[in-house]
């Protein structure tokens, strides 16, 4: 409700399609919740909860008085179709969530529990000069995605559970542009949603930053958003298209800078093509940029009068990275473009000794989960991104929608690429496609789904990839995510004394990576702490170096406890010392992995069966053409 009707009282008058009003909807109603939330954050500390209580009612109001508008938007097929898929995309995620108890993958840690601390901090008010865990500084991320979760948890409960869900319909989100898209890309034929959300659905990429509490997707939604206002804007002349594609450009910098290279793009893309041949130029201009400025300005402003314009400006991790970066610079992006085109795999076999762990299968997950996550090609699928590369190559080799069209997309794709590996600071051998090019793999994958019901190729290779990508990149990352201790089977170890010392972090033949230890760690922490702590007392064995090591605990432990107050404003101590994931609510059954692997079933069912049809009647409606001789 929050999310639409807001947005959809002040759209629903405009000239535009149902998916478009649904998107533009969704899109305004996230900037007016933006917009009241950190209002009341900036100048009405301490009231947040009947604030936000009332900005809900408001919402309401706004549903009940736009109801007759909304009915006939929802009579759209097109409108319902979009939103039956992203039900099931939703429902789907919240299965995935609900067999997931800890999390893990190659090197990724921290993020997740970074984000939980920084909505907290605007729920609850922490001081400013509290250390963001991870020892950041506040404005190295952006604000507005925390922001809504603040605005949530005020209103359901400071609960992680709550947080992830809050953070999962966000980022998928994303699959409405993308269903507003199919048409653009799909030409002349219009596709079906099918294809669309089982490319969604078992996209490694889509999945795993719907579940790990990022702010990528929605920065997404936003960009592919504003690509596509700004596309329509440019066709029919229409000034309040153009102005509402940049502020969503805007919104998405506020959700996660990865934004910007597109910000850039379309910026000069306007100014150098666009805007000459304007009716209303100047005016255009000054709304695209007063409205841009004012949206913006509400955080940077903010932070610049807070942490002053260096902290701002020069905290983002982009920024802090590359600093500490030792070599050249240019050198630094051509090793990422390689790096992140080449699978490490192919380049290094080697490295795959860097993941070696007790569990077999957690191996094999992560060796997985370094292409899909974060290789440029295989970000799109096993066989997606090759199908994508080729369907790209094919539809601009030919005169794509109005004059200058084929190349504005040339040139966003080769941008995107270029400038979205060169802003990023960091050089990772392993790639850092997932870093900025998000809103690029996705509309790849929007790309091949439109072409299900056109292509016979395209449909095996989407069903392939299906089955290939879903047990590989998915389902087998959930059930490692799944791993939790219990008295059958302990998979993270906790502390022992051996060898005249406490030790930690200890392996079983089950045991994963340390990185996902140190996500488990953290994700018990505060209550860990006192249980080791009793375990350290009650510890006497016949050997003199105990006392030493008994102190050295006590200091870990101590420093330990000690990180609830100092970062988290006692919050583990009045959850019960841990971080409670939606798949604990489900215990360590795997009832919840069958249900998954039942919608699965029926998905591929229904993708196989109606594009069989749906390509037998595309084949039946255009037969091949015979050359008569003459």
């Amino acid at each position: 409700m929050c999310g639409f009707a807001p947005g959809f009282y002040f759209v629903r008058r405009l000239p535009w399609n149902g998916l478009e009003k649904l998107c533009g909807s969704v899109a305004l109603s996230l900037i007016l919740i933006w917009l009241a939330a950190w209002g009341v954050y900036v100048f009405a500390p301490g009231v947040e909860a009947p604030a936000y209580a009332l900005a809900t009612v408001c919402c309401a109001a706004a549903a009940c008085a736009a109801r007759r508008d909304a009915a006939a938007l929802f009579r759209s097929p097109r409108v319902r179709k979009a939103l039956a898929g992203f039900g099931f995309v939703l429902l789907w995620t919240l299965a995935l969530l609900s067999i997931i108890r800890h999390y893990s993958g190659a090197g990724w840690r921290g993020d997740w529990l970074e984000h939980f601390q920084r909505s907290l901090f605007f729920l609850h008010h922490f001081p400013l000069n509290i250390e963001i865990f991870g020892n950041y500084l506040l404005p190295a991320r952006p604000p507005a995605m925390n922001v809504f979760a603040a605005f949530v948890m005020a209103q359901a409960g400071d609960r992680f559970e709550v947080f992830q869900v809050t953070f999962a319909f966000l980022n998928l989100l994303l699959f409405l542009p993308c269903a507003m898209a199919l048409p653009v890309l799909a030409r002349p034929r219009r596709p079906g949603i099918v294809p669309l959300a089982a490319v969604f659905a078992t996209s490694p990429v889509i999945m795993q930053n719907a579940t790990y509490t990022w702010t990528k997707s929605l920065a997404a939604f936003f960009v592919i958003l504003g690509i596509l206002l700004y596309l329509k804007a440019w066709r029919k002349q229409d000034s309040v298209r153009m102005v509402a594609a940049f502020v969503a450009l805007a919104m998405g910098m506020l959700v996660h800078y990865s934004a910007g290279p597109y910000i850039g793009f379309l910026a000069l893309h306007y100014l150098l093509f666009v805007f000459w041949r304007r009716r209303e130029k100047v005016r255009e201009l000054a709304a695209i940029a007063g409205f841009s400025a004012i949206l913006l300005a509400t955080w940077f402003g903010w932070s610049m009068a807070a942490y002053g314009a260096h902290a701002t400006l020069a905290s983002n991790t982009s920024v802090t990275t590359s600093q500490r970066y030792q070599g050249h610079n240019l050198e630094k992006i051509a090793h990422n473009m390689v790096d992140s085109t080449i699978p490490i795999l192919v380049r290094r076999p080697a490295t795959t000794d860097a993941f070696e762990q007790p569990n077999h299968w957690g191996k094999v997950r992560d060796l997985a989960f370094i292409v899909y996550q974060l290789n440029l090609i295989f970000c799109m699928g096993a066989l997606g991104g090759f199908a994508v590369f080729w369907l790209l190559v094919a539809t601009l080799r030919k005169r794509v929608g109005r004059g200058g069209e084929r190349a504005f997309w040339i040139g966003l794709v080769v941008w995107s690429v270029v400038v979205g590996i060169a802003v990023v600071g960091e050089g990772d051998p392993l790639g850092v496609a997932h870093l900025t090019l998000v809103p690029m793999a996705v509309l790849g994958m929007t790309l091949l789904a439109s072409r299900f019901a056109s292509s016979r190729a395209v449909a095996v290779v989407v069903i392939a990839g299906c089955l290939i990508d879903f047990p590989l990149g998915v389902f087998l990352h959930a059930r490692i995510e799944h791993l939790e201790n219990t008295p059958e089977r302990p998979v993270f170890l906790g502390l022992i004394f051996m060898q005249g010392q406490f030790r930690t972090g200890l392996v079983s033949e089950d045991s994963l990576s340390p990185m996902a230890w140190d996500n488990w760690m953290h994700k018990h922490e505060y209550q860990l702490a006192g249980e080791w702590g009793k375990q350290v007392e009650g510890t006497h064995p016949a050997d003199p170096a105990y006392e030493a090591a008994k102190m050295t605990a006590r200091r870990g432990l101590a420093r330990m406890k000690a990180e609830d107050a100092a970062l988290w404003e006692g919050w583990y101590q009045r959850h019960g010392g841990e971080t409670a994931f939606l798949g604990d609510q489900f215990g360590a059954g795997d009832g919840t992995s069958a249900v998954l692997l039942v919608m699965f079933a029926g998905l591929m069912w229904k993708l196989i069966r109606p594009g069989k049809s749906r390509v037998a009647m595309v084949e039946k409606q255009a037969p091949v053409r015979k050359r008569v001789k003459r």
